[in-house]
């Protein structure tokens, strides 16, 4: 089973193969925290549960659950205790060939696709079977490694992409919301790379403003609107991330491990972890 966990803010996405599509297998419990790529995303569950954050909401999603995620879209995957089996394919521009700028110069008008909900509209059902099927089927082939599974694979993948290109609701950007849009990412992207390399020591929203080139102030309501919390509570969450995986891969203690995350008193790492993940640290490394 392939797992690949997640820690890049502007996510750089690695590949294997000099293939535009990326896939992973995940039934890792671990939480990311607020990303982007320049890859579109699809989201299928298999088994479990979990929450992922996108457009200022947490979405709740459930077994057989759909998610698309824009190219350059901020999203977040939360913590799952109890695992969550997950297909996530990252899907380059070119692979969209001669449709690429149409579609992502758009934004999807109905990201969640859930099986199970009365309300969801007939065509939305017809497009959640469709990309249901293509999404166990490259599982299978993926798993499997039968000869020819790449061709395979790419012609689940060419049918998802015709269904997005076809019958996928998407609403344009304007020039305007464009220019701002990226230009709103790449001082994000700066800030967060400045946390993603400096988590250890003392980070302080008057650097972080300095980074982005804001003032204080403006950058507050910024931060807040681009990741949906504020920043010190994304800070600590990062940090809490990296103790997670050090917990997981190492064995210094949890109090050394607090300290070198950038936590200034066991006492806080120790709340902020339980209130992330339901348990405390020590509970944590037990059952993994």
């Amino acid at each position: 089973m392939k797992e690949q966990h997640m820690h890049a803010w502007h996510e750089k996405i690695t590949r294997k193969t000099n293939s535009p599509l990326n896939i992973i297998i995940s039934p890792v419990e671990f939480g990311t925290g607020a990303h982007w790529h320049k890859e579109m995303e699809i989201v299928y569950i298999m088994e479990g549960s979990m929450e992922i954050g996108l457009h200022h909401e947490r979405i709740a999603m459930q077994p057989r659950d759909l998610l698309f995620i824009g190219s350059c879209d901020v999203h977040q995957f939360f913590a799952s205790p109890q695992g969550c089996k997950k297909i996530i394919l990252q899907l380059e521009k070119s692979i969209f060939e001669n449709c690429a700028d149409e579609v992502f110069t758009k934004r999807f008008d109905t990201p969640h696709l859930n099986s199970e909900n009365p309300l969801m509209a007939e065509g939305l059902q017809t497009l959640h079977s469709l990309f249901e099927r293509n999404a166990l089927d490259i599982y299978e082939e993926w798993e499997n490694r039968r000869h020819g599974c790449d061709l395979a694979i790419k012609a689940r993948v060419n049918d998802m992409l015709t269904g997005i290109v076809r019958h996928m609701p998407m609403s344009p950007y304007s020039p305007e919301e464009t220019i701002k849009r990226l230009e709103k990412q790449r001082r994000l992207e700066d800030v967060l790379k400045y946390i993603e390399q400096h988590y250890e020591s003392d980070i302080t929203l008057t650097s972080a403003a300095d980074v982005s080139g804001y003032s204080v102030h403006y950058f507050s309501r910024f931060f807040k609107e681009a990741t949906d919390k504020n920043f010190v509570d994304y800070v600590n969450e990062f940090r809490i991330t990296e103790a997670m995986q050090q917990l997981k891969d190492g064995d210094a203690s949890v109090t050394d491990i607090a300290f070198k995350v950038g936590f200034n008193s066991i006492e806080t790492f120790n709340r902020v972890f339980k209130k992330l993940n339901g348990c405390t640290p020590t509970v944590y490394r037990s059952k993994i």
